[in-house]
Protein backbone atom coordinates (compact mmCIF):
# COMPACT_ATOMS: atom_id res chain seq x y z
CA UNK A 1 0.00 0.00 0.00
CA UNK A 2 2.74 2.44 0.84
CA UNK A 3 4.71 1.54 -2.28
CA UNK A 4 2.96 4.08 -4.56
CA UNK A 5 3.03 6.77 -1.87
CA UNK A 6 6.72 6.17 -1.23
CA UNK A 7 7.38 6.34 -5.02
CA UNK A 8 6.27 9.98 -4.87
CA UNK A 9 8.77 10.57 -2.05
CA UNK A 10 6.11 11.53 0.50
CA UNK A 11 7.25 8.98 3.08
CA UNK A 12 10.98 9.58 2.72
CA UNK A 13 12.55 9.19 6.14
CA UNK A 14 9.42 7.60 7.65
CA UNK A 15 9.34 4.23 5.89
CA UNK A 16 12.30 1.91 5.44
CA UNK A 17 13.09 1.26 1.79
CA UNK A 18 15.01 -1.93 2.56
CA UNK A 19 13.40 -5.24 1.63
CA UNK A 20 12.80 -7.64 4.48
CA UNK A 21 13.59 -11.34 4.34
CA UNK A 22 9.88 -12.24 4.34
CA UNK A 23 8.17 -12.75 1.00
CA UNK A 24 5.63 -9.90 0.94
CA UNK A 25 3.26 -11.71 -1.48
CA UNK A 26 2.83 -14.62 0.92
CA UNK A 27 2.41 -12.27 3.87
CA UNK A 28 -0.26 -10.20 2.10
CA UNK A 29 -2.29 -13.27 1.08
CA UNK A 30 -2.29 -14.64 4.62
CA UNK A 31 -3.29 -11.42 6.35
CA UNK A 32 -5.69 -10.11 3.69
CA UNK A 33 -9.04 -9.05 5.07
CA UNK A 34 -11.96 -7.61 3.20
CA UNK A 35 -14.09 -4.83 4.61
CA UNK A 36 -17.28 -3.36 3.25
CA UNK A 37 -18.25 0.19 4.03
CA UNK A 38 -21.89 1.11 3.58
CA UNK A 39 -22.62 4.82 3.47
CA UNK A 40 -26.25 5.82 3.80
CA UNK A 41 -27.61 9.26 3.02
CA UNK A 42 -28.28 10.83 6.38
CA UNK A 43 -31.39 12.99 6.77
CA UNK A 44 -32.85 14.92 9.67
CA UNK A 45 -35.47 12.73 11.41
CA UNK A 46 -37.72 15.74 11.97
CA UNK A 47 -37.75 17.70 8.67
CA UNK A 48 -35.97 15.22 6.31
CA UNK A 49 -33.38 17.86 5.33
CA UNK A 50 -29.94 16.92 4.02
CA UNK A 51 -28.28 20.00 5.52
CA UNK A 52 -26.65 18.49 8.60
CA UNK A 53 -23.58 19.31 10.63
CA UNK A 54 -21.67 16.90 12.84
CA UNK A 55 -20.87 18.78 16.04
CA UNK A 56 -19.41 15.98 18.13
CA UNK A 57 -18.21 12.39 18.12
CA UNK A 58 -17.72 9.82 20.85
CA UNK A 59 -17.08 6.75 18.74
CA UNK A 60 -19.33 4.91 17.92
CA UNK A 61 -21.84 7.74 18.57
CA UNK A 62 -21.92 10.78 16.26
CA UNK A 63 -23.87 13.92 17.18
CA UNK A 64 -25.58 15.92 14.43
CA UNK A 65 -27.52 19.18 14.21
CA UNK A 66 -29.89 20.06 11.38
CA UNK A 67 -29.16 23.46 9.83
CA UNK A 68 -32.80 23.82 8.69
CA UNK A 69 -34.83 23.18 11.85
CA UNK A 70 -32.12 23.09 14.56
CA UNK A 71 -33.00 19.56 15.72
CA UNK A 72 -30.13 17.72 17.45
CA UNK A 73 -29.85 13.96 17.20
CA UNK A 74 -27.29 11.19 17.43
CA UNK A 75 -26.32 8.33 15.14
CA UNK A 76 -24.84 5.04 16.29
CA UNK A 77 -22.22 3.46 13.99
CA UNK A 78 -22.26 -0.33 13.91
CA UNK A 79 -19.96 -2.96 12.41
CA UNK A 80 -21.55 -5.56 10.20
Amino acid sequence: MTKWINAKGWLKGYVSEKKSGINNDVLNKETETKATVVRLILRCPRCRSLKLKCYGADRPVLYYKCNECGWKFKVLEVDR
